[in-house]
């Protein structure tokens, strides 16, 4: 009797602390505050950033910057103007911040995704420096290439300045590198070969011979390999960077002058500035064993030759922008020859099928295309776009009707890859033609359009003349 009285003492205090403990928790709960995450989801944070010189001469009153123009892909609205050093040449990108190289020896980097809460750095490079490019290593480090110099600069991740130079071949145009890989791969156009750099000692480990007039170079995600562009054999050096040897040459087009990566089907797509066609190398299964080398899949023909290309992440299209360029145009001298890319179009390719399936009508001056991340847009500049103003308005009283004008304003479409349409803002009525996504670069509220105040329009006409000529979506 004593023991079941015991065991009911014992029943009846566990229930007790059970509650006991229950309604302190829930006191507990009451105290505690909830930590509020990020607006929206981080993961999806990305921006489309384009970068504009001013062909200005730089005087006291007018240093001629140029700017990055920053889209928020989620929004598809501008997300930051950003200034940077006097006519910059190139965008360059590392895990997480922006390099644009400027033409009077300085560096303007910033973090890409949160460009107006970061400090802006600019960063000197030596003397005498022709940068024309650059690439990041494994630990952030930003290599920058004197085209002139024959060497690359290093720009520390930790202090942001220059703290190594490095010798490397003659005319280096391009750094090939990424974050599974401690080695960055210079490309050298004038000694045909490319520098092996170890990123971990900055100690040449040797030079590779590959094509005549290299132009680009494209590491793939994991670092295995190495897609050399050579200009000038119209052809792709693929180089096993396990052993720094170069492993097959794949004949291209004529002029192939840029490269990007298909993760998702592990596939370069090449363009060629003096061939109408895009091609494309196949880099999966890849065994030197078996002799099972990188091989070309096609060579799909488009309307016109391009001048950039992108895919989308998700494996499913790539679209190439047809800028109608001189055939050898390239990263170098895009900013002196934009002006005479007269092209408008935009090439879809199917990847799958590896053909055309869609051509798309932009601005004029279709030279540069980019996709964002999560595989909804693509971007693409044109840099020769004008907007046109139609007399066919009211015409005010003791006024006159005036023949139409034409304005010179560079801007950046935006096209919806779920049907290929052109996302555009709302026209005005005395604008003959749809009004671009957005004006390039975006400009000073307090600009005033030289407009004749008979056609009183509302299109923000932009001021100060700056040339578009580089989009890279970020991260």
């Amino acid at each position: 009797m004593i023991l079941n009285r015991k065991a009911l003492w014992l029943a009846l205090l566990s229930a007790a602390l059970i509650v006991l403990f229950t309604g302190c928790n829930d006191t507990l709960r009451q105290f505690i505050t909830p930590v509020p995450g990020p607006g929206g989801d981080p993961g999806i944070l990305s921006h489309a950033i384009v970068t504009s010189t001013n062909p200005a001469v730089p005087t006291p009153g007018n240093p001629a910057v140029g700017s990055n123009l920053h889209i928020d892909v989620s929004g598809d609205s501008v997300s930051a103007v950003i200034p940077l050093g006097p006519k910059p040449v190139f965008l360059g990108k590392s895990a997480s911040r922006v390099f644009s190289l400027n033409s009077d020896d300085t560096v303007t980097s910033y973090i890409a995704l949160n460009p107006l809460n970061t400090p802006i750095s600019t960063t000197t490079l030596p003397p005498g420096t022709t940068a024309v490019a650059g690439g990041f290593s494994s630990l952030g480090n930003f290599y920058v290439a004197d085209n002139v110099g024959n060497d690359v600069s290093m720009i520390s991740a930790i202090v942001n300045a220059v703290t190594t130079t490095v010798p490397v071949g003659i005319n280096p145009i391009a750094v090939a590198g990424n974050n599974n890989n401690s080695k960055i791969y210079v490309v050298n156009r004038g000694s045909n070969n490319v520098t092996v750099v170890s990123t971990t000692d900055n100690f040449v480990v040797g030079n590779i011979p590959v094509g005549t007039s290299p132009i680009w170079g494209l590491m793939a995600p994991d670092g295995v390999h190495v897609f050399i562009v050579n200009q000038g054999s119209n052809d792709v050096t693929v180089i096993d960077t396990l052993l720094d040897q170069v492993i097959a040459t794949i004949p291209v087009g004529n002029s192939p002058n840029y490269a990007v990566f298909d993760p998702t089907n592990q596939r370069v797509y090449v363009s060629n500035t003096g061939s109408p066609f895009i091609s494309v190398i196949k880099a999966n299964g890849i065994d030197l064993s078996k002799q099972i080398l990188p091989t070309k899949l096609a060579d799909i023909p488009i309307p016109a030759a391009a001048t950039s290309v992108a895919v989308l992440p998700n494996g499913a299209k790539a679209y190439a922008a047809l800028g109608g360029c001189t055939a050898g145009t390239n990263h170098t001298t895009i900013t002196t020859a934009v002006s005479s890319c007269p092209g408008n179009q935009v090439a879809v390719i199917d990847a799958q099928a590896l053909a055309l399936s869609k051509v798309i009508t932009v601005g004029p001056g279709a030279v540069s295309i980019d996709a964002a991340n999560d595989s909804s847009r693509v971007y693409v500049i044109s840099a020769n776009d004008i907007t046109t103003i139609n007399p066919n308005v009211p015409v005010p009283p003791g006024g006159t009707a005036q023949p139409p004008k034409t304005f010179s304003t560079p801007s950046v479409s935006i096209i919806n890859t779920t049907d290929d349409s052109v996302l555009r803002q709302v026209a005005d009525p005395s604008v003959a033609s749809l009004v671009p996504t957005f004006f390039v670069p975006q400009q000073d509220p307090a600009c005033v359009p030289a407009i004749d105040a008979t056609f009183n329009t509302k299109v923000p006409l932009p001021c100060p003349l700056q040339i578009p000529f580089q989009v890279r979506v970020f991260p």
